[in-house]
């Protein structure tokens, strides 16, 4: 699963490379989870509290029945450092019994 994490990384990279070429300015780069309830969703938004990112949205009550927490933390993208985060969020989010759906950011056009 980390080499698929890792694959996918590198193919958003590749797409990034061609739309905006200054990757080390600072910008909002999300992570999205699902919990099936709320005391694990709230442990794991601590765990995400301590390693430095802050909440974004957290919808206590969805149509599917999943919980929604949004994270994000202001950075520069940089390849190594989401192929860490991602893996970790994968790892940590079943840990809490949760789901890691993946991660995103804005293309910044000059």
């Amino acid at each position: 699963m980390n080499r698929f994490r890792k694959f996918l990384n590198k193919q958003v990279f590749g797409i990034l490379h061609k739309f905006d070429e200054n990757l080390e300015k600072k910008r909002e780069v999300t992570h999205w989870f699902y919990f099936k309830n709320l005391a694990d969703l709230e442990r794991f938004e601590k765990y995400t509290f301590e390693i430095g990112f802050k909440t974004m949205s957290k919808a206590t009550e969805t149509t599917k029945g999943d919980l929604l927490l949004i994270v994000y933390k202001t950075e520069g993208l940089n390849e190594d450092s989401i192929n860490l985060d991602t893996i970790d969020f994968a790892e940590k989010a079943e840990e809490f019994n949760g789901f890691y759906d993946g991660w995103e950011t804005r293309i910044e056009l000059e």
